[in-house]
């Protein structure tokens, strides 16, 4: 895996993805996995998600935070200002034509049958591209129980924030109880003990790249 790369590299992927990054934020996500991940080696899948579960944690567009994440880990400030705009500004100029078209042709009934026809394909690229992250994230019978219980419980409109901080939460207790850890199991499950958690996950090698370098 590459420790550094070329900030001409970066701006060369993230401009790509700017410019053909459509399907909304999951299918950035995995656009990005393709690139970094599997073509160009720059970071093995188990760091990328590691990237990605912090990126949930923060308010904000997800896609654009886990380029600025990308950019930052590759290529210090330099890469993390590179992958931001060269991300962000394609996808500005190319939203604000297609703003300025919809306000102009957008209410006719000759364009509205193509508009309700884009809906179902973006659902479908959508599903398409967060099929191959979930396979990869959700690596034994537990996580998947839990992503089948979030899913329920989102669906009865649960808010995001107790949803993500309660699996997290709960797969770190259930993780403490199988590796039979005595004397820690209650300490790892109640919320009050929250700096214990943030000493013995959190604040691995691989997430400590996001706030500094070392």
């Amino acid at each position: 895996m590459q420790e550094n790369v070329n900030v001409k590299e970066i701006a060369k992927v993230f401009g790509k993805l700017g410019i053909i990054g459509f399907g909304g934020p999951a299918a950035h996500i995995v656009m990005m996995r393709d690139e970094v991940v599997i073509k160009r080696m720059w970071m093995n899948e188990q760091h990328f998600l590691d990237l990605l579960g912090a990126t949930n944690l923060i308010p904000g567009p997800n896609s654009t935070e886990m380029a600025i994440h990308i950019g930052y880990d590759k290529g210090g400030w330099k890469g993390l200002l590179t992958a931001g705009l060269c991300f962000i500004l394609p996808a500005v100029f190319i939203t604000g034509i297609f703003a300025y078209l919809y306000n102009l042709y957008g209410q006719l009934p000759e364009v509205q049958p193509f508009i309700y026809g884009i809906k179902p394909a973006i659902i479908a690229i959508i599903l398409a591209a967060i099929y191959p992250l979930a396979k990869q994230s959700v690596k034994s019978i537990n996580l998947a129980l839990i992503g089948i219980a979030v899913l329920l419980a989102a669906v009865f409109g649960v808010n995001e924030i107790y949803l993500m901080f309660g699996a997290g939460l709960l797969a770190f207790g259930l993780y403490k109880i199988q590796s039979k850890q005595k004397n820690d199991t209650l300490q790892s499950i109640v919320p009050l003990t929250f700096l214990q958690i943030i000493q013995t996950t959190f604040w691995t090698a691989t997430n400590t790249k996001l706030f500094g370098r070392s």
